[in-house]
């Protein structure tokens, strides 16, 4: 983020909304998401660092963690204390003016920083979705054109006012910087993505019960085992449990555990119509869930191990597989249902 954001859209005499307009526009959206994997590759990311990355991707659907990633290796190089020759500072590279509107004390620490990584690496997610937010109106609207992945990192570059100013990202008063700046960016994804992190099916408003529960759960490969993280409404810091969870640091870790997992899922796909309790004796017994068979199990059935006190639980895609988040020290991540379940579970239909 190195233009003057200002300087750009007076020259050009284009009128923006305000900034604020944009999160609004992000932030109270409330309308279904619409799911891509974009896993994060585990360990790719500094781990002091991985949690508020995977934290920032899933701000929106079109903003992933990866993508996050990449960005602050192009912007800094992962050095929050960077200051470029034209004052963007710290690890996402924040002007001085652009800041107050997206800097949070996301950390707790009493101060609000661009040189903080926590608030560095949160407001770097909120720009991305409020650029993305406008640039689907925008797009919509036929104001402007062009991918919608080039036009938010040209935003982030040089700013919206570039891409008003020209009608699209390409060619813009930004220059070789910011036309070189998707390319960078894109370059560096794989990198932190998570390999063969497929595609999660289609997320349905309204559409098939069972298939949307999958595919709110596929979305999520990749991301940590978090013991207790993970509400209806998407990935939190795990906790203590004074024993193996904490051996593997799973309460500085973003992520889900099990019955978090599938709280989530069938939250997204029931419009949190139903928020099951998070505990996974208390899904298996919850009464909204109806008892299935084994012979007739669908995509979107919750899986317990068999015998009425289960310490774990997945979500069953169909072909004998589930998506599960296994244990501490895995990865949300696709798995044969005997693995993870045993080959003749006790499993519940919700919705």
């Amino acid at each position: 983020m190195k233009k003057a954001l200002l300087v750009l859209v007076l020259a050009a005499g284009t009128v923006l909304a305000p900034i604020a307009v944009l999160l609004a526009l992000m932030l109270g959206s409330g309308g279904p998401p619409v799911f891509d994997a974009g896993a994060l590759r585990p360990g790719s990311v500094p781990p002091e660092y991985e949690a508020w990355v995977i934290k920032a991707g899933s701000v929106c659907p079109e903003v992933s963690p990866s993508l996050i990633a990449a960005q602050i290796e192009v912007e800094s190089g992962w050095n929050p204390n960077a200051v470029s020759p034209a004052g963007a500072q710290g690890f996402s590279q924040f002007m001085p003016y652009t800041w107050p509107t997206y800097g949070r004390d996301e950390d707790g620490n009493g101060r609000i920083s661009p040189f903080d990584p926590a608030d560095a690496i949160m407001a770097q997610g909120r720009f991305d979705c409020a650029a993305a937010a406008q640039a689907t109106k925008d797009i919509e609207s036929g104001r402007i054109s062009g991918e919608l992945l080039d036009i938010i990192l040209v935003s982030y570059n040089c700013g919206y006012g570039c891409i008003l100013d020209r009608g699209s990202p390409y060619g813009t008063a930004g220059g070789a910087e910011s036309d070189s700046y998707p390319g960078k960016v894109k370059a560096a994804i794989s990198k932190y993505t998570l390999p063969g992190a497929p595609r999660a099916p289609n997320f349905i408003p309204g559409g098939p019960f069972g298939a949307n529960i999958v595919a709110a759960a596929l979305a999520q490969q990749g991301l940590p085992y978090a013991w207790g993280g993970g509400d209806a409404n998407g990935p939190t810091q795990g906790i203590r449990d004074g024993s193996v969870a904490d051996s593997f640091g799973d309460y500085n870790k973003v992520g889900f555990d099990c019955s978090g997992l599938v709280t989530y899922a069938v939250a997204q796909a029931s419009g949190h119509a139903v928020v099951l309790p998070s505990y996974t004796v208390h899904q298996l017994n919850d009464p909204r869930g109806q008892p299935v068979p084994v012979d007739q199990l669908q995509p979107g059935d919750v899986v317990f191990p068999a015998g009425g006190n289960p310490q774990h639980v997945a979500i069953y895609m169909g072909e004998g597989m589930v998506v599960a988040a296994p244990q501490s020290g895995d990865v949300v991540k696709v798995q044969p249902m005997a693995e993870a379940v045993g080959a003749n579970p006790d499993a519940r239909r919700f919705g």
